[in-house]
């Protein structure tokens, strides 16, 4: 009889690489089966996939056939990285018995809006808030808000169509766009006009804000890794993150860390790994989100710091298994980067690259991966979908981080229309 065990992992394009996965997987003797649907991404990956386990390919199958499948492989976990596969695979983990995000909070989990008001609930944090799906009803949720606000999609990620507005006129100008199914970006069903978190004083290339990713099991919450952030492009793109040390002061590290744990006992997540995001205001950390996977980078980021495995613990937690609760810290350890290159907020396509090896000559790069081409999109509205190129590396002081970045941007590599 084997004593290897069968982890399901529902794919999407997401915040871990399968070939990571499958390291870590083989470390803890377990096999993989990769469900996959008709989306473009996951077709594409399905040689990828075939190589590092089994796979079953869902698209067109209705439920009890889809359960079918995956249930006569007989997985004794189930895992997503993808924040868009999340809802499928609670419910297929119910379906199957297997431990995963309760079907009655994802909600709380899933959507912005619920989840403000499950914070509100549990006295974890109160942010004002309300949710628009109609022209009509901007003014109703002025009046409950207020300005300044942030404009943000219930249902996304990765900064699409993410705004701050700080008078009514422009208020109604964005939510309008962005509900339009003809407006110049990416149409959204329902946006939440949300209270403006407003960050405290915090010096270019650092942002007023970090990361902290969160291991769960036996119902509570651990944190396993922190990750730094730089400054936000306009008006809220990401520009990546650092670790494992932060320019942030090692006592509010530690408050910000208990913070997060609570914000993820809050919406209900009982197992697995949970993202959550915190602003560091004058008046102290108040909870962005919490994103109930991975966070992207953070594997990338915690492996070459030296600071933690998340590959190796998702495999754990999504199994069951014991997981190891010391939390390495050696101060000599290398600061690992992935920054983003975003186009500035005025541009709307891409028109020329031409010199992308002096992007990789920039000390401390280690490698730059470029995201885009010639006519492609350049628009904010896409958020992360409209960045230009990821560099990731290492530095040994974050004087030599904020020096890299700034080399960074100052090269010339790129056009725009």
């Amino acid at each position: 009889m084997s004593d290897r065990s069968t982890l399901l992992v529902t794919y999407g394009r997401g915040s871990l690489a399968p070939t990571r996965l499958a390291q870590a997987a083989s470390a803890n003797s377990v096999d993989l089966v990769f469900l996959v649907d008709g989306e473009e991404h996951s077709q594409q990956m399905l040689p990828t996939l075939h190589m590092l386990g089994d796979v079953v390919d869902g698209a067109g199958c209705g439920e009890e056939t889809l359960l079918s499948l995956v249930g006569a492989h007989q997985p004794a976990g189930i895992v997503t990285f993808s924040e868009f596969r999340i809802e499928s695979t609670a419910r297929l983990a119910h379906r199957l018995g297997l431990p995963h995000h309760p079907l009655e909070d994802l909600p709380a989990i899933t959507q912005k809006d619920s989840q403000r008001r499950r914070f509100a609930e549990r006295g974890l944090d109160t942010v004002k808030a309300a949710t628009v799906t109609d022209p009509a009803h901007i003014d109703a949720a002025l009046a409950e808000v207020g300005l300044p606000a942030i404009v943000k999609p219930v249902r996304g990620a990765s900064s699409r169509n993410t705004v701050s507005v700080s008078t009514a006129q422009e208020c109604h100008h964005v939510v309008s766009s962005v509900l339009a199914i003809d407006g110049p970006g990416p149409a959204e069903t329902s946006v939440m006009l949300e209270e403006l978190l407003v960050g405290r004083p915090t010096n270019a290339p650092w942002g007023d804000y970090i990361a902290v990713d969160c291991a769960v099991s036996n119902g509570g919450a651990q944190a396993m890794f922190v990750t730094s952030k730089f400054s936000l492009a306009p008006p809220f793109r990401e520009r990546g993150g650092y670790g494992g040390r932060s320019i942030v002061e090692d006592h509010l590290l530690a408050e910000v860390e208990t913070l997060a744990c609570r914000a993820v006992d809050a919406v209900g997540i009982t197992t697995g790994i949970a993202d959550v995001e915190i602003k560091l205001t004058a008046d102290g950390p108040r909870v962005i989100e919490v994103n109930g996977r991975l966070g992207a980078w953070v594997d990338d980021l915690a492996v070459r710091s030296g600071s933690a495995d998340p590959a190796d613990i998702a495999v754990k937690s999504a199994l069951g298994r014991r997981l190891d609760e010391s939390r390495p810290r050696d101060d000599g350890a290398p600061i690992a980067f992935h920054y983003l290159l975003v186009p500035p907020i005025d541009a709307l396509h891409v028109q020329d690259i031409h010199n992308v090896p002096a992007l990789r000559r920039v000390p401390n790069v280690d490698k730059v991966m470029v995201l885009t081409e010639p006519g492609c999109s350049a628009d904010w509205r896409l958020g992360a979908t409209a960045n230009l190129a990821a560099v990731v590396g290492a530095v040994s002081t974050h004087a030599e981080l904020a020096d890299t970045v700034s080399r960074l941007e100052e090269v010339s590599w790129i056009s725009y229309g």
